[in-house]
């Protein structure tokens, strides 16, 4: 008989499900089976100047820890930079994306609650590039709303810089 207790388990620094997406790589370190569908835990390295797409989760809220590099993130209209030890927390149905600032890299924890998203995220990687990645995501309950808007260099009024420790 299978318990239906989650196990515990351990990950050392390279390991986990490895996967690439948007150009990005992408350490799946808890998958929705080992967490019994609570939270799913990626940590994602971003080359300089990557970026996602403009889009909305409607069925998971998105926590992101900032462990290296600096990103500037989109929620609807406001944009915020975020430099290393910031955190950002998207509720479902928030329209957000961010993008990788200045010509080095990123490194982020990418957590979703409830778990589901590393399937999205997997299935993405398996069927790329002859997916459609709108329809695929719809399926997830995913939105793409397009590419983030222009960075606002002379905008000061709608960029925020976040140091850890600050609101």
């Amino acid at each position: 008989m299978r318990s239906l207790q989650t196990k515990p388990y351990m990950f050392n620094n390279e390991e986990g499900l490895f996967i690439q997406a948007l150009g990005a790589s992408v350490s799946i370190k808890a998958t929705s089976e080992q967490t019994s569908g609570v939270f799913n835990l990626f940590e994602v390295s971003c080359p300089p100047h990557f970026s996602t797409p403009m889009h909305i989760h409607y069925t998971e809220d998105v926590a992101v820890y900032i462990l290296e590099g600096t990103l500037t993130f989109f929620w609807g209209s406001d944009e915020k930079e975020a430099i290393a030890g910031s955190f950002f927390y998207q509720p479902r149905g928030t329209p957000h994306g961010f993008r990788v600032k200045f010509g080095s890299p990123a490194r982020i924890l990418y957590i979703t609650f409830p778990a589901g998203f590393d399937h999205f995220m997997i299935e993405q990687e398996l069927l790329y590039p002859v997916a459609n990645h709108e329809e695929n995501a719809a399926r997830y309950k995913i939105e793409i709303l397009g590419p983030l808007p222009e960075l606002s260099h002379s905008n000061n009024t709608r960029t925020q810089q976040v140091h850890p420790g600050t609101r």
